[in-house]
């Protein structure tokens, strides 16, 4: 930078040795706010323009340097940092001049350090100290600022204190800048052999050109024709609607098979999804358990459902009896497992006894809405709080879809895409009249993979708006209705039920006034119940209906959208080829050169770009 203006002239300096990492540091100047005398009046935006340029770089690692006595949140690097890296995944922001920090803030600075009260950085912060001025006045060396600075993260609380020890110093961060470059570098290894792929495989069809060549353009304007019907009337036909001429017997799917198969996974993964299974009792969710002797309610994880006896158990809830030596001989040494003796059941505790646990009926067991009697708590309003609060239920269902439906939902688009792309290059590849001309495949099948992603780009865009949409819960199904209904009195019913002796086919004696204060009693805890939690079964009824149509539109919907990525690519491939003009017609279906030159030019470069795809395939 000159007196007056920012420059874009870089000095560089290369320093090699022994010790050296495989680091490019690049050093640029501060960011400021305002000009001072002579200085140009678009120093800011000029000092910013030339930041921008190398943090946009996506192999640019960013280490944003923080001085700990002043505020992280007032940082414009880290702004910056996070706009062009929101994934943090190549930003390492480096706390320095611990040695300035006011006397007891200490702690703000370690809990900066230990990411417990900012956002998570994927490489996480980092600490270091460098040589001070007076270090520098005394011409300290490197070598020994090295070492004190280790010294000083050593014995200095409350950095002495913190267990990792590789968050500190500037050895550890040159060992973490060189790891994090080499990620960086191997993320985009894929791109770079597929570009030395490209060149290489230009290079050998020119070499390797072989079968009858078109001599005159109408020719090969003639084959190039014929070829573009081909693949406009083979993708919709033979590869995508599963039309077959023959049945073969190998184990590969058509396209559309694939399709359907990964259609039928997304719609199994949804299936047993939290939204979808909203009131099911599973292992591991926490449950409300009636037990009908005591006539109470216990709470508690359900470890383990016998299905076939109708059976559920509450980790928490166990029997004080000692087991017999058929159960004990079958412990794992394993907390949490459950054995099975006869119509009992046992689980190991982490103290390594065996306890029985105790039986519910799963008929009166429901999935406890306390998590949602939380969310209803901590988003209140100040009016009349007995009603449904229909923002936390949409707030519900939108986290849910997002946490849960959104990444299958794109996983599904992104295989849709996959094999429609693999199908166009296997098609391509085995078309016999383009098999001589090695540059018109690469060129059909680089249009066919931009087709695709054109159309998963636009596929992409609907599928988002829909699960935009669907995040605002909306239906007319008469089920919905009917189900919320149904769920609002099941519980009561199910326990009065209970309640009811068995019908075992004989006479029964029901004594009227016992059984008038059971269903009291039922009735009575019912209505003790919190206002709170009546809420968070009603909001609970109200997920699992909701859940059971949303799942449903989802499941029909979804599939529906990706499939246009297949449906479309015959009509949008056969018009981007029509656009082919006659001078890419002329090269790409041209024998190569007879000069031997040319063809010694052309075998080194195939020969020199091979080895390169060799190494660079030895590093991944």
């Amino acid at each position: 930078m000159s007196g007056k203006d920012v420059a874009r002239d870089i000095v560089s300096v290369d320093i090699r040795g022994p010790h050296c990492e495989d680091l490019t540091l690049i050093d640029l100047p501060g960011i400021v706010r305002t000009t001072g005398k002579n200085e140009s009046a678009t120093l800011a935006e000029d000092i910013q323009g030339l930041i921008n340029d190398y943090l946009k770089n996506p192999r640019c690692v960013i280490l944003a340097v923080l001085p700990c006595n002043v505020d992280f949140h007032n940082s414009q690097i880290m702004a910056d940092a996070l706009k062009v890296d929101p994934s943090t995944e190549r930003t390492i922001p480096v706390l320095t001049k611990p040695d300035l920090i006011d006397k007891g803030g200490e702690r703000a600075v370690k809990d900066l350090l230990l990411g417990s009260k900012t956002q998570s950085f994927d490489c996480g912060f980092h600490m270091a100290k460098g040589r001070g001025q007076e270090a520098l006045d005394k011409k300290q060396s490197i070598e020994d600022g090295l070492t004190a600075e280790e010294s000083y993260f050593q014995n200095t609380e409350p950095w002495r204190g913190v267990e990792d020890k590789n968050l500190f110093g500037t050895k550890n961060l040159r060992i973490k800048l060189a790891e994090l470059q080499m990620k960086l570098i191997q993320s985009s290894f894929m791109s770079i052999v597929s570009d030395l792929k490209s060149q290489r495989d230009e290079s050998l069809e020119l070499l390797n050109s072989l079968g009858a060549i078109p001599l005159t353009l109408s020719d090969k304007k003639a084959l190039f024709r014929g070829i573009k019907e081909e693949i406009w009337s083979g993708m919709g036909s033979q590869t995508l609607d599963g039309r077959i001429c023959s049945l073969h017997n190998d184990t590969e799917m058509r396209p559309s098979a694939r399709f359907l198969d990964a259609s039928t996974r997304y719609q199994t993964t949804l299936s047993k999804s939290k939204l979808a299974n909203i009131s099911e009792v599973v292992v591991g969710r926490k449950a409300i358990a009636y037990d009908k002797d005591k006539e109470k309610y216990d709470h508690g994880t359900v470890c383990f459902i016998d299905q076939s006896k109708g059976k559920v158990y509450l980790e928490e809830f166990v029997c004080d009896y000692t087991p017999e030596s058929s159960v004990t001989q079958k412990k794992k040494g394993i907390p949490g497992n459950i054995i099975q003796d006869s119509n009992e059941v046992w689980i190991e505790k982490p103290d390594g006894s065996v306890k029985q646990l105790y039986a519910y009926d799963l008929e009166t067991t429901r999935s406890d809405p306390a998590w949602i009697s939380e969310l209803i708590k901590h988003n209140r309003p100040y009016k009349l709080p007995i009603f449904i609060n229909t923002y936390v239920f949409e707030a519900i269902v939108a986290d849910l879809i997002e946490r849960e439906w959104m990444k299958p939902t794109m996983e599904l688009l992104e295989s849709t895409s996959k094999v429609m792309e693999a199908a166009a290059e296997a098609f391509i590849k085995e078309l016999k009249e383009a098999s001589p001309f090695h540059h018109l495949q690469t060129y059909l099948i680089t249009k066919a993979a931009e087709v695709v992603d054109a159309l998963t780009r636009e596929t992409k865009s609907r599928v988002l708006e829909f699960v935009k949409r669907e995040e605002v819960p909306y239906t007319q199904n008469h089920y919905l209705f009917e189900n919320v209904c149904k769920l609002r009195s099941q519980r009561l019913m199910d326990e009065v039920t209970q309640a009811l002796p068995e019908d075992n086919g004989s006479s029964i004696s029901v004594n009227p006034k016992t059984l008038r204060a059971t269903v009291k009693n039922i009735f009575q805890r019912n209505q003790e119940r919190s206002v709170d939690e009546h809420m968070a079964e009603e909001m609970q009824h109200a997920l699992n209906a909701y859940g059971k149509v949303a799942l449903k539109r989802f499941i029909d919907t979804i599939p529906m959208i990706c499939v246009e990525v297949m449906q479309k690519f015959a009509n949008n491939i056969n018009h981007i080829l029509s656009d082919t003009s006659d001078d890419e017609i002329e090269r790409f279906v041209t024998a190569p050169s007879n000069t031997v030159a040319k063809m010694n030019k052309l075998k080194r470069k195939a020969d020199t770009l091979e080895k390169g795809i060799e190494a660079l395939g030895e590093l991944y």
